[in-house]
């Protein structure tokens, strides 16, 4: 439900364009050739697997819970976020989903 706005997140910072237009190729899109190409690719691949139309409030999830939700994967899974190419705060991550809610 997050991942275009995670990766778009990335790629706007550019913050390793090549491995995005690598990615893109690798998912299909042989004549990838910018960044941004990876998220059509990524998009395509949502919709082939059925998962295109998930939605954050089919779950229950409301945009007041995005600070708590932020807070709790760096508490829960913040070594994970050391391994991001751009350090993401938590006003990052609830701006990304802002960006993914429906």
């Amino acid at each position: 439900m997050i991942s275009k706005a995670y990766f778009t997140h990335f790629i706007e910072k550019h913050a390793c364009d090549d491995r995005f237009v690598r990615m893109a190729q690798a998912l299909g899109m042989k004549d990838a050739a910018e960044p941004m190409d990876f998220i059509t690719a990524l998009v395509k691949l949502q919709e082939d697997c059925g998962v295109a139309d998930l939605k954050m409030s089919d779950y229950g999830i409301w945009p007041d819970e995005f600070p708590a939700m932020a807070q709790n994967a760096r508490d829960t899974m913040g070594g994970l976020f050391g391994c991001d190419r751009v350090q993401l705060s938590n006003e990052d991550c609830v701006a990304i989903f802002e960006k993914s809610y429906r």
